[in-house]
């Protein structure tokens, strides 16, 4: 399976959907049809090695940690609870609101929703394939809502440090800490999850002519298109102060999911939420850990556009704002647009 093919089942959301994406086809069809995209693991059990390889890189990454001084980056942090360009209660409540829509989202949108998300996904111990209804806390076992969950918690520790600067209270140091390292994890989270669903994943949709409304739920909008445009605002009026080694977390983050994602399919649901994790697989760990180095480089990306606006406030905006819109979808892509899309 090719790379950019396993990228998209990471990041697509989809309710955690394969069935959804494949629910145009009839029941032979479909079944034909999951058999050959999901093939049983036949190279033979590599589950030592990939355990391995996600022990070294993990080792690796903490060590870079403290070649970089990271901790000391950390401490001597200068997260902004405060801005130059709107009042300091304005920008407490945009971020309050900012935490409340992701935390509203998460808890009524999905968990709390009747209607069930459904995955076809390879169980651990028959090694087999089968038709999953996600609901409650399940639904939340995909990348793209934890994405959501980090954007949310990190929005959490940015409000609470405004308010302490609302009312002049001196902000503790580990609300500080937490705020500068969920914001970076968050900005290369909202950042890839939104140019894999614009580029790979709606595409993908459309050569396969495959029904894609679901890409359009309020939810999945929100996760999308609405965190990356509110991040981004937040980013412009407080011009954070961000620190390039705090890309290493996203290797950390892809880590921590990956080791979440052997335990479900172990002790947890019984299967492997994208099953190109497979450890008996031989390219499993690296997918994920591609995706982890890519959290890290769209981080990059960003804190190099946030360099620009310290020196040319306006083009940085202009860069970072064509960036945004070139990566965001509100509504489904009409006949023209969808030539567009896949050309």
């Amino acid at each position: 399976m090719m790379f950019y093919q396993l990228i998209i089942e990471i990041l697509s959301n989809y309710e955690c959907s394969w069935y959804e994406m494949l629910q145009g086809f009839k029941k032979k069809e479909l079944e034909a049809l999951i058999m050959e995209v999901l093939p049983p693991n036949s190279e033979g059990d590599y589950s030592n090695f990939s355990f391995a390889t996600i022990f070294v890189v993990f080792l690796l990454t903490v060590l870079s940690l403290w070649y970089l001084e990271v901790p000391s980056l950390m401490g001597n942090s200068t997260f902004q609870f405060h801005s130059n360009i709107i009042p300091v209660e304005l920008l407490a409540l945009f971020r309050t609101a900012c935490f409340l829509l992701s935390a509203y989202t998460i808890v009524i949108l999905m968990v709390r929703s009747t209607d069930p998300g459904t995955m076809i996904a390879l169980r651990h111990k028959e090694n087999d394939y089968h038709l999953f209804e996600l609901l409650g806390l399940e639904r939340l076992v995909s990348f793209s809502s934890w994405t959501l969950m980090i954007f949310g918690t990190a929005f959490l520790f940015a409000s609470i440090g405004t308010w302490h600067s609302v009312f002049d209270i001196e902000v503790p140091d580990w609300i500080t800490i937490f705020s500068s390292v969920l914001y970076s994890i968050a900005l290369g989270c909202v950042f890839l999850t939104s140019t894999v669903v614009r580029y790979i994943i709606i595409p993908t949709e459309i050569k396969m002519e495959r029904d894609f409304d679901h890409l359009f739920k309020t939810h999945e909008s929100i996760m999308h298109n609405v965190a990356i445009i509110l991040i981004v605002i937040d980013m412009i009026v407080t011009k954070p102060n961000l620190q390039p080694e705090f890309g290493l977390f996203g290797i950390i983050i892809g880590i921590i999911y990956l080791t979440f994602a052997y335990l479900w399919a172990f002790f947890g649901g019984g299967y492997y939420i994208y099953t190109f994790i497979d450890p008996r697989m031989k390219s499993s760990p690296q997918v994920l850990i591609g995706l982890a180095f890519s959290i890290g480089l769209f981080y990059l990306g960003v804190w190099i556009i946030s360099k620009i606006m310290d020196e040319l406030f306006l083009l940085g905006v202009l860069i970072i704002v064509l960036w945004v819109s070139q990566i965001t979808m509100f509504k489904k892509p009409d006949a023209a647009k969808k030539i567009e899309l896949i050309s």
